[in-house]
């Protein structure tokens, strides 16, 4: 009897582990290559991947952690170790729909030749704090690339420009 106890109380531990895991708001977007998908289920793979997200609190904010997410898209495609790792971007813009095409114009111009335009996408959501709120990431001014799982949830992530010390926390996150 005892046994079937604890079974019945480790599989509610592994339900309520994934109910709360970090994990993405979903929402229909558009690739900057021009492809209607869903995020962030088109990016996952059957290994970890990369998610460079530009989350800013401003306009300003945001061109800054581009910028950054930029750098580090420059780091790791030269990196011989995480070659092989896929590298999305989503910039999370709160923006009302009549300047929606715009801003995704804008930005698909600023990555092409830089970032491959259907490894990109942006997120126009209602509430940038919501959505970083339910991955449990900080909402602030500094640039997030998240570790995703096959099944989307997040293993870790890290803020900021690129570094010495922030790559190799990048690759402990991806073992």
């Amino acid at each position: 009897m005892n046994k079937h106890i604890l079974l019945v109380a480790l599989m509610v531990s592994l339900l309520t582990f994934n109910l709360f895991a970090n994990s993405f708001m979903s929402t229909d977007t558009k690739t900057l290559a021009g492809e209607k998908v869903n995020f962030p289920d088109f990016a996952l793979e059957p290994r970890p991947v990369l998610f460079a997200l530009a989350m800013g609190t401003s306009k300003e904010s945001g061109e800054i952690q581009q910028e950054q997410l930029l750098e580090w898209q420059k780091l790791l495609q030269t990196h011989n170790s995480l070659k092989h790792v896929s590298f999305y971007h989503f910039p999370v813009i709160d923006a009302p729909g009549f300047i929606q095409g715009v801003i995704r114009r804008g930005i698909t111009k600023s990555y092409s030749g830089l970032v491959q335009l259907e490894k990109a996408a942006v997120i126009f959501i209602k509430d940038t704090k919501a959505f970083a709120n339910q991955a449990h990431i900080p909402l602030d001014d500094q640039a997030t690339i998240a570790v995703v799982l096959p099944n989307g949830t997040m293993s870790g992530y890290i803020k900021g420009p690129p570094s010495e010390q922030a790559l190799e926390e990048l690759i402990r996150k991806l073992q």
